[in-house]
């Protein structure tokens, strides 16, 4: 815009200039031109100042030229290093989306090897789990396992268990001679199980079942004699005071008999005891030797 006042003004002046100009080139034509041409101070003056504004002018224009060079350099100086920022940005934006790709096939890859482990891990676990589950099975089929026998909790091998089991079966099922072996086999395989006074009562029971009643008289005369206290003691007199008196031996059994329900009255044994007893003929009087007594 101050260039543009200037050049108006440039323009005034300039026809101003042409204007004496003229008029000093028509005084030429007159007579007394060359005196009016050098005595024409005011044209002189006009050319004198008309110079010094041209100069000032250029000099306004030359610095106005030279601070829009500045001006446009700095510019194009801050452009050229915002271009180069942008630059920077978009090759680490290309190295960062290299990495990014990178980074995605390994993760890719990564997810197969754990897929592939994870299976790997899972068959694994399950066979560990099929192993176990046979190792726990045999276990239970030879660890030891708790068992009531009498009234008490006591702890037997699984084979001992279904030994003992396998052999009362038989006795239950009236195969006596199976039974008795069975039970004999038992007392030989587990001399100090706890089925033991068990064993021997079946054995004495399989005796008398089979009318060896000599047999199961020492049986039972046997396990009395080793728990005479014990769970099977009632049962076990009861059934050695009927293998004597089936052996014919009365006296002896009605003794065993009436020590049954002496010693243990309240026992179901007692009972059957008392009914043996009281079917049983009265003992006969002993006689007496009139002539040791002088009658």
């Amino acid at each position: 815009m101050q260039a543009h006042r200037f050049l108006s003004r440039q323009q005034l002046r300039t026809a101003g200039l042409a204007v004496a100009l003229t008029a000093t080139a028509l005084s030429v034509l007159t007579p007394t031109s060359a005196y009016a041409l050098f005595e024409d101070d005011d044209a002189r003056q006009a050319i004198v100042e008309l110079r010094t504004e041209s100069r000032n002018s250029t000099q306004q224009i030359n610095r106005a030229i030279e601070e829009m060079k500045t001006r446009f350099g700095e510019r194009l100086d801050e452009m050229a290093q915002r271009l180069d920022r942008l630059e920077a940005i978009a090759r680490g934006q290309l190295e960062i989306q290299g990495q990014l790709d990178a980074l995605r096939q390994e993760l890719a890859a990564l997810r197969g090897r754990v897929e592939v482990q994870t299976n790997e891990l899972t068959q694994t676990q399950r066979q560990q789990r099929e192993g176990f589950a046979d190792v726990d099975s045999r276990l239970q089929r030879v660890e030891p396992k708790q068992v009531t026998i009498d009234g008490q909790t006591l702890k037997v091998e699984q084979g001992e268990r279904r030994s003992f089991e396998a052999a009362l079966g038989l006795f239950r099922a009236g195969d006596f001679w199976a039974a008795l072996a069975a039970f004999q086999q038992f007392q030989s395989a587990y001399p100090e199980s706890p089925y033991a006074p068990n064993a021997a009562f079946w054995v004495g029971s399989s005796q008398f079942a089979l009318k060896d009643y000599k047999a199961a008289i020492a049986t039972h005369q046997a396990l009395i004699a080793l728990a005479p206290d014990g769970p099977r003691a009632p049962d076990a007199m009861l059934n050695l005071g009927f293998a004597q008196l089936s052996d014919g031996d009365t006296k002896a059994g009605r003794s065993t008999l009436e020590g049954l329900v002496a010693k243990f009255p309240e026992a179901p044994a007692a009972r059957a005891a008392r009914e043996r007893l009281a079917a049983l003929p009265p003992d006969k009087p002993a006689r007496v030797d009139r002539k040791k007594t002088g009658r």
